[in-house]
């Protein structure tokens, strides 16, 4: 029987992704600016993998250079939406609906040809959907604000989906600190287009957000990172999705055992909505529990 121990990296990295979007829905209510919050994460995220950057091989395979460089730019427009996503919404709402990203791939995986889904797995992305469905879009009390989150969050995990996919099928052509090198050093640089749309410099960030916005960004850039690598090295990006939308269920959780410390007031849109999101978590489980069966076709 397979033993997936590599699937517990996902499951720290949503834990990560959960904390990480908590702080940094702090730093934006207190003005910290979707912008310059993206800005922050990309520098991080790209001084982690820098020193990557010396384990390209020798002489430089330059034709292998272009698919980092797409995915740099897939990832950059899809990580815009989510802190757009973020700042217009709630945390409870964005990252369970972020979570549909697993459908994405799966869908990605069949149609590009890379890599068999057994019919457990599909199963396993039907049942993300509806937990989706459950934990995020639960909450009608304010349509626009609602709908407008939950779209920039479905473009941001179709491209995200994308971009992981790219990760399995290209990185192991370059190597996979190589390929996250380029990838992630590219996306730090493109950052660098966000500053004349700066509504205020970085240093204009109040002093009660500044360390929400660094720490969120931080941490953020620390699950980026390790999600690069993961998918990189050990491929198998629908089966990591699946154990990394549990993300949805954590930040729920944190939101209700912890929000008011982190100046979040989710948890008063009612305990029904909350019971509802908590069912959707459930299914998340279950279908958590399908993927790490190691289903085969």
């Amino acid at each position: 029987m397979e033993h997936p121990y590599f699937l517990l990296e996902p499951l720290v990295w949503s834990l990560g992704y959960a904390l990480s979007s908590v702080m940094l829905k702090r730093a934006l209510d207190g003005g910290a600016g979707s912008l310059r919050i993206a800005f922050l994460n990309n520098v991080f995220i790209g001084l982690i993998f820098l020193p990557g950057l010396a384990m390209l091989p020798h002489p430089l395979p330059w034709h292998l250079l272009v698919w980092p460089f797409v995915a740099s730019l897939i990832y950059f427009v899809g990580q815009l939406c989510t802190f757009l996503a973020m700042r217009v919404g709630d945390v409870t709402v964005l990252t369970p609906v972020l979570g549909i990203k697993v459908v994405f791939v799966a869908v990605f995986t069949a149609a590009l040809g890379a890599g068999a889904m057994p019919w457990m797995w599909w199963v396993a992305c039907g049942l993300s959907a509806g937990a989706v469905f459950l934990l995020g879009v639960s909450h009608w009390h304010d349509r626009r604000r609602i709908m407008s989150t939950v779209v920039l969050g479905m473009i941001s995990a179709a491209l995200y989906g994308r971009c992981d996919l790219m990760f399995q099928v290209h990185a192991p052509e370059l190597g996979t600190l190589p390929f996250a090198a380029v990838t992630m050093g590219a996306v730090m640089v493109e950052s660098l287009f966000l500053l004349p749309f700066f509504r205020e410099p970085l240093r204009a960030i109040s002093r009660e957000a500044r360390p929400w916005a660094w720490w969120g960004s931080f941490i953020g850039a620390a699950q980026s990172a390790g999600m690069a690598w993961t998918l990189g090295h050990y491929g198998e990006a629908a089966r990591v999705n699946v154990v990394y939308s549990t993300r949805g269920l954590w930040s729920i959780l944190l939101v209700w055992l912890a929000g008011p410390w982190f100046g979040n007031q989710e948890r008063e849109a009612g305990a029904g909505v909350m019971t509802r999101r908590l069912v959707g978590a459930l299914l998340l489980l279950v279908a958590v529990g399908l993927v790490l069966s190691g289903g085969k076709e």
